[in-house]
Order: structure tokens, then C-alpha cells, then sequence
């Protein structure tokens, strides 16, 4: 089983919400309520959504540019933003999610999908411009924060996005940093990019997880080759609050990747106990508690199939 703190934190949410997701979205299922719950995983909140055009654009623009030594202005990010943005949101309003697969694969860049309109709820414009300018406000912070500028102008090699992988407590741990820089003579750096507009939450348990796993990953092919190994407590960890404007260096003990080692062992045995080695044909999704929040129900995807469930 692939264990995630996503899921993890999807599983202590509401566990029906996790059986939808783990268990019966399947998009190549022949079964109409699999390939249904395939469609509804795709939904995003209008804050999910505009946090993922700014990963976005920081790692098919801003990177590639650091990469190659070239220069990137913050013009050029707020261009491939801004075509993003208008062609992401013109697909979400036409619900164009009913694909083959619905997966929107075939609508390549232009996908998304949006929680609101797919439940028949209005988006305001002024909403929607408010996180259009969220998103430049997030580019913007990006280029004015130096303590971010000089490690990665610095760096070797620099790779977002890319998922490591190792084996803890029964499950296969899969962790997806947004960014791994790394060098010729010092430890690797890990840098997530926060986009909320009340950036307060400390990461540390998320961040932990992100080192542990690539220190203990089989590395990729392009990773480089380090001259000496490295420890868990070597790797430096940076947050940057692309809203708050502000970078957090974290400074993470022993005991820090022992409580998250904990954790993946804690939230996996509750996982495993419960699926019991099930699958879509031997669970049901009475099997699974409910939220007792209503914002939870509310603003889940797959409130649609829950409640035809529950009726």
C-alpha cells in the first residue's frame, strides 16, 4: 500500500472521504461508480487550485531557467501564469471533465476542475480575481526574497517535483518535495513553496517526511553523485510563504525524524487494520466513518457519492 501524510491527514479527516479515493476511484474500471469517483478526485477548491498554477509556473519556468544559468524575469513567469490562469478557468466553468477517462488528459494544459462548479455553485468574478492576483502576489514575493535567490542560483542540480519513495511500517512511504537542490560540496536542500494566504501552520512533520525520504529513496538517474553521504539532520529545509512573504528555515533534530518515523507507523497501522488487506469488490463504504464536521462534507469531492450512500 502507497502511504502519503496527504492521505494520512486525508484518513484522519474522514475515513469515507480516503475509501473514495484509495479504494474506489479507478479510471481504468469498467464500473461507472469507479470511473465516477476517478472524476470527482480531480476537484480542487479555488485556493488549491490557484496554489497549484503557482507550483506550476515555478517549476515549468522558474527552474528551468535557474537550471540553465539563463535569467528569468518575473514578467516571464506572470505571462505563462496568466495563460494558465484563463484557460484553466474557461475549461473549469464548461464542467469538461466527462472525458473518456475523466482524468482530462486529453485537455493537457488547459484541465482543471473546480469544486463549486462541479456542485453547482457559483464563483463570483470577484473571486476569481482575487486569487488571479494572489497568484502574481506569489510570483512577485518569490523574486523579491533573497534568502531564497542565492541557494538556488548556487546550486548543482535542481529538481522539482519529483517523487521519492521508500519502504517504512508495511507501506511504500511516497513523498513529492517541491524542490531538491543540490550541490557539490554541501548537503541537499529541500525548499516548499506555501501559497495560503494565512500562513501560520508550521510544516514540520511534512518536511521531516520529505528529508526522510530522500535520504532513504533509491535515487533517481539524474541525481547527482555525492562525494560523501549525508544525514537526515544535514539536509537543510527551507518554507517560503509566497503570500506571507517571508522564509522559514528549519532546523530538524534526531528526535524530530523519530516522531515522524512514529507517525508514518502510527497512521499506517490505522490504515492497514482497517482495509484489512480489502479491496473494491470486499469493502463497502459503510465500512468507513464519516466527518463530524459539516465543512468537511461540504467541501468534499465526493460528497455526491457519500450522500447517495447515506439516502
Amino acid at each position: 500500500m502507497w502511504w502519503s501524510i496527504s492521505e494520512a491527514k486525508r484518513f484522519r479527516r474522514c475515513q469515507r472521504q480516503w475509501y473514495y479515493k484509495n479504494i474506489v476511484a479507478n479510471a481504468r474500471a469498467r464500473d461507472p461508480i469507479r470511473q465516477e469517483a476517478h472524476r470527482l478526485a480531480q476537484l480542487q477548491s479555488l485556493q488549491a487550485w490557484r496554489g497549484s498554477l503557482v507550483d506550476e509556473t515555478i517549476t515549468r519556468v522558474v527552474i528551468p531557467a535557474l537550471q540553465k544559468k539563463r535569467k528569468v524575469t518575473l514578467d516571464e513567469a506572470k505571462r505563462f501564469a496568466t495563460q494558465l490562469f484563463d484557460r484553466q478557468i474557461a475549461y473549469a466553468r464548461n464542467h469538461r471533465t466527462n472525458n473518456a477517462d475523466g482524468s482530462g488528459k486529453n485537455a493537457g494544459d488547459d484541465f482543471a476542475a473546480l469544486h463549486p462548479f462541479e456542485y453547482g455553485e457559483a464563483i463570483s468574478e470577484q473571486a476569481i480575481e482575487v486569487a488571479r492576483s494572489e497568484v502574481f502576489t506569489a510570483l512577485s514575493n518569490l523574486f523579491r526574497l533573497d534568502d531564497i535567490k542565492a541557494p538556488l542560483r548556487n546550486a548543482s542540480k535542481l529538481i522539482a517535483q519529483r517523487s521519492l519513495a521508500f519502504s517504512h511500517s508495511e507501506v511504500s512511504v511516497r513523498a513529492v518535495p517541491d524542490l531538491i537542490a543540490f550541490y557539490n560540496d554541501e548537503a541537499p536542500l529541500i525548499v516548499d513553496w506555501k501559497v495560503h494566504a494565512f500562513g501560520l501552520q508550521e510544516a514540520w512533520l511534512q518536511l521531516a517526511i520529505y528529508v526522510l525520504a530522500l535520504c532513504r529513496c533509491n535515487p533517481h538517474s539524474d541525481f547527482p553523485r555525492l562525494t560523501e553521504p549525508f544525514k537526515e539532520q544535514q539536509v537543510r529545509i527551507l518554507e517560503v510563504q509566497l503570500l506571507g512573504n517571508e522564509v522559514r528555515e528549519y532546523h530538524l533534530e534526531e528526535d524530530d525524524f523519530l516522531r515522524a518515523e512514529a507517525y508514518i507507523a502510527e497512521s499506517a497501522t490505522q490504515i492497514l487494520l482497517l482495509r484489512d488487506e480489502g479491496n473494491f469488490e470486499s469493502l463497502r463504504a459503510e465500512d468507513f466513518l464519516v466527518t463530524s464536521y459539516p465543512e468537511t462534507c461540504e467541501s468534499c469531492p465526493f460528497r455526491r457519492l457519500c450522500w447517495e450512500v447515506q439516502a
